[in-house]
């Protein structure tokens, strides 16, 4: 019985325990009988389980091998519930899922939350909806406004929209973690604000316009691309950005304004 098997510190493993967390997972994820769900890292299959019963089909990625031959059991191959061994962060998704449109839905393992997050958002098939589980930390800092923002947050407000659903208390799962969790929700667009040529250097923007949080962002952009700190002003100015702001406050309309206004000015190549 998978139950048996000792959690694994190293893959930051804390299995789901509590039932009442689980509606709000399926509730937010808005299964239907059409879809295919992406679950990582199943753990004791108890999120498979409702995730079965409401999905078309479900397709598990574990990385701990000790879990798969006990969630191959659970779930046979005549059940709708295909397990896979493997790193979420690095398996081909698109052999997994093809040219199906899926959902991503987990309780992701904090270490490996928004690798695997990015991995999902960055594909040329992406999700069209993901709803995990992450550190609290991790998902007020995602889900922030502006004034609050930071660079995970804005890179991600690139491909969807970010939601705060729900704290999760350490007793809701075994082993208990020393901290809060809760759970996201990340409604993609059709497609991203910032095509896929000119991302590297949108994120590098951002990147370097965080340069420190704590001054003014003309300040940091001048640094960062060696222009004057008067043109970086008339730039700001240009597309109706208070030069007085800190790059946490800029909103996602602000930094694409700013990205392909410094672009045409020649300031940022497409490499």
């Amino acid at each position: 019985m998978n139950n048996l098997i000792k959690t694994k510190k190293s893959l930051g493993q804390h299995f789901l325990s509590a039932n009442w967390v689980l509606s709000y997972i399926l509730n937010s994820a808005e299964i239907d009988d059409t879809d295919t769900i992406i679950e990582v890292g199943p753990g004791r299959g108890k999120l498979t389980r409702e995730l079965s019963t409401l999905a078309n089909k479900v397709k598990c990625i574990e990385l701990d091998e000790r879990l798969i031959s006990s969630l191959e059991a659970d779930f046979p191959v005549e059940t709708n519930v295909d397990i896979i061994h493997g790193d979420a962060r690095i398996v081909d998704i698109g052999d997994i899922v093809g040219l199906i449109p899926y959902k991503l839905v987990a309780n992701l393992p904090y270490y490996a939350a928004m690798p695997i997050i990015m991995r999902f958002v960055e594909l040329s098939t992406p999700p069209s909806l993901i709803v995990v589980m992450v550190q609290d930390e991790v998902a007020r800092n995602l889900s922030a406004l502006p004034g609050k923002l930071s660079i995970p947050a804005v890179i991600l407000q690139n491909f969807g929209k970010v939601s705060y659903i729900k704290k999760i208390p350490p007793s809701a799962f075994k082993p208990a973690p020393k901290i809060f969790s809760a759970i996201i929700k990340i409604t993609l667009f059709d497609k991203p604000k910032i095509s896929s040529k000119n991302q590297h250097g949108f994120f590098d923007l951002i990147k370097k316009g965080f340069g420190s949080k704590r001054k003014k962002l003309y300040n940091n952009i001048s640094v960062a691309f060696d222009i004057s700190k008067m043109e970086v002003k008339e730039i700001l100015l240009l597309n109706n950005i208070n030069i007085d702001l800190r790059p946490q406050s800029l909103t996602i309309t602000n930094w694409i304004d700013l990205f392909l206004t410094m672009k045409n000015h020649g300031y940022i190549s497409n490499v």
